[in-house]
C-alpha cells in the first residue's frame, strides 16, 4: 500500500508540472497574464522540494515540454501547412525540438536537487534564479539557439521591465525566479515574522526599483523627428512565389509607396521584393529615382545572389536617398539553410520552402543607413538574439527588423515576435521599425512600447514619427560583459553542499 502511494504521488507531481508547464505560455504575447509565470514557477518549486535529483529531472522535463509545446505549437504550421511536409514529419519535428527544449528545465531541476540542499534559502533565492538564467542564455546559442520564450519577455508591461536596461531580458528573468523564490521560501518560514518582513521587502525592492530603473532616460534624442511609413502588403505564400504573380505584387508596394513619400524612411517587409533584384532592376531604378528626389529612403527585404561569391543570400536592400545592403546573419534552421547536411539531406525530398539554400551574412557588413540615421538591421527572428543587436548599438539610433510572419498563420508567432522586438528596443532604448508581410507591423519607441500597430492579414500603411537615438543603457555599456561573471560568482556564493 505504501508502495502504491509513493506512485501515485509521483503520478500527481507529473500531472501538476504539465499543468504548471501549459499554463506559462499565458504569461506571454498575446495573453499578458504575466504573473502566471510566478504561479508556474511556484508550481515547478513545490514539485522539486523534496524530489529526488532524478525525479526532478524527470519533472523538469515534463514541465519544460508542456511549456514549449504550447508555446511553440506554430512550428507545426509552418512546416505541415507552408512547407507541405506530411504532417506526421512536422509532428515528429515540432516534437524533437520540444523535447530537446525541455531539457533545460529538467537539468535546471537536476542540478538543484543534485548540489543544494533541500530547504536552505539560498537554493531558492539565488540557485533557482541564477540557474533559470544562465541557461537561458545558453539555450540561446547552444546549438545555433533558441531564444524564444525567456521569461523575461513576458514581463515587458510589468514592473520588472525597468531591469532590462541593466541585465537585458536575462536580469528581468531573474527578477521574476527571485519572486517566486522569496514567495516560495514565505511558506517554508512562515512561522519567523523577521525572515517574512525581509523576504516581503526583497520583492518590494525587486519591482520598485525594476519600476524606478524603467524611468530612467539612459540616451538623448539626436536630430529632429521623422516620418516613416510601414507597409504591409499582406501577400500570401500562395501567391508570393508564383512568378505570374510578380509584377502584381511589386505594384501594390510600389503603389502604397507612392501615396508616403512625404516619409523619409519607407519600410517594405522580408522579401517584399520575391525576386532577385537584377530581375526587376528597371523597376526598381524608377522608384530609387522618385524617392531619392524626395529624399526617402526605402528599405526591402529581397534575396540577393552574391557573383562573387557565388552565394545566395536573404537580405535587405536601401534605396532611393540612401544606398545599401544587408545579408542576414542568423538563418533559420530547416527553413533558410539544411542544418547537418551531410546527414540530414533526405528531408529536403519532404520540403517545399521556396528560398531555402541560404548562406550566412558575415559579422563585418557596411553600415546601412536611411539618410543620416545609421540603421541597425535585421531579418526575421534575428531580433530575437540580444548579442546581435549590441554589435550594431551603440552607433546605430535605429532598429528595423523586416519579417514575414505568414509562415506561421494566424497563431501567437506574431505577438510573440512583437513581443521580443520590443524587449530588445528596451534594451538598448532605441526605436524600432518593424515591418512585416501580414502583421504585426508596429513602431516601437526607446521604452519598448508600441506606438502604432496595423491588424493582422490586412493591406496596411502605419505612419509615425521618429527619433534616432544617441546613448547607452548600462546594458549595452558594460552589463553584456559582466552580468555572466556576475550571475555566475552568485551561483557560487550559493552553493549549500548536502
Amino acid at each position: 500500500m505504501q508502495k502504491l502511494l509513493k506512485i501515485d504521488h509521483k503520478i500527481y507531481f507529473s500531472w501538476l508540472a504539465i499543468f504548471a508547464g501549459a499554463i506559462l505560455p499565458l504569461a506571454f504575447a498575446p495573453f499578458g497574464y504575466y504573473l502566471v509565470a510566478e504561479v508556474a514557477l511556484l508550481l515547478l518549486l513545490f514539485i522539486w522540494f523534496k524530489a529526488s535529483p532524478g525525479w526532478a529531472f524527470w519533472y523538469g522535463w515534463l514541465f519544460g515540454a508542456a511549456f514549449f509545446g504550447c508555446g511553440i505549437y506554430w512550428v507545426y504550421i509552418s512546416i505541415h501547412h507552408y512547407g507541405h511536409a506530411p504532417a506526421i514529419l512536422a509532428i515528429s519535428i515540432l516534437a524533437l525540438l520540444v523535447a530537446v527544449l525541455a531539457l533545460y528545465p529538467a537539468l535546471q531541476g537536476y542540478l538543484l536537487n543534485r548540489i543544494y540542499l533541500q530547504d536552505d534559502w539560498r537554493k531558492f533565492l539565488l540557485a533557482f534564479p541564477l540557474c533559470l538564467a544562465i541557461l537561458e542564455w545558453i539555450r540561446g546559442w547552444f546549438l545555433s539557439g533558441f531564444p524564444w520564450l525567456f521569461l523575461g519577455y513576458g514581463h515587458i508591461d510589468s514592473p520588472l521591465r525597468g531591469w532590462a536596461t541593466i541585465f537585458g531580458v536575462y536580469g528581468v528573468s531573474f527578477a521574476i525566479a527571485q519572486t517566486a523564490g522569496a514567495i516560495f521560501c514565505m511558506f517554508l518560514y512562515r512561522k519567523n515574522k523577521k525572515v517574512l518582513i525581509a523576504l516581503m521587502l526583497l520583492i518590494a525592492v525587486l519591482w520598485g526599483v525594476g519600476a524606478s530603473i524603467a524611468k530612467i532616460n539612459w540616451s538623448k534624442q539626436i536630430g529632429e523627428p521623422v516620418e516613416v511609413s510601414l507597409i504591409q502588403g499582406n501577400i500570401t505564400q500562395e501567391r508570393k512565389w508564383r512568378d505570374e504573380e510578380l509584377w502584381s505584387i511589386i505594384n501594390s508596394y510600389a503603389i502604397l509607396t507612392a501615396k508616403n513619400f512625404n516619409s523619409k524612411i519607407i519600410v517594405w517587409p522580408e522579401a517584399a521584393i520575391p525576386t532577385y533584384p537584377e530581375n526587376v532592376w528597371l523597376y526598381l531604378k524608377l522608384l530609387s529615382f522618385v524617392a531619392k528626389r524626395n529624399e526617402t529612403t526605402i528599405l526591402s527585404g529581397t534575396p540577393f545572389y552574391d557573383k562573387q561569391d557565388e552565394r545566395y543570400y536573404n537580405g535587405i536592400m536601401a534605396f532611393g536617398a540612401s544606398v545599401g545592403k544587408y545579408y542576414k546573419r542568423h538563418l533559420v534552421p530547416f527553413g533558410e539553410y539544411m542544418p547537418l547536411k551531410f546527414m540530414l539531406s533526405w528531408l529536403h525530398k519532404f520540403f517545399t520552402i521556396p528560398m531555402s539554400g541560404f548562406s550566412s551574412g558575415s559579422k563585418n557588413q557596411q553600415d546601412l543607413f536611411a539618410g543620416k540615421i545609421l540603421l541597425a538591421p535585421f531579418i526575421c527572428y534575428e531580433i530575437a538574439y540580444p548579442g546581435l543587436v549590441l554589435d550594431y548599438v551603440p552607433r546605430a539610433g535605429l532598429l528595423v527588423t523586416v519579417s514575414d510572419d505568414s509562415w506561421f498563420g494566424n497563431s501567437i508567432a506574431a505577438p510573440q515576435h512583437l513581443e521580443v522586438a520590443r524587449m530588445r528596443s528596451l534594451e538598448v532604448e532605441r526605436y524600432q521599425l518593424l515591418s512585416t508581410n501580414t502583421g504585426i507591423s508596429a513602431i516601437i519607441d526607446a521604452k519598448g512600447k508600441v506606438i502604432a500597430r496595423a491588424p493582422v492579414f490586412q493591406q496596411a500603411v502605419l505612419n509615425a514619427k521618429i527619433v534616432a537615438f544617441l546613448g547607452s543603457t548600462p546594458w549595452v555599456s558594460y552589463g553584456q560583459y559582466v552580468w555572466l561573471p556576475l550571475f555566475l560568482l552568485g551561483l557560487w556564493l550559493a552553493r549549500c553542499r548536502k
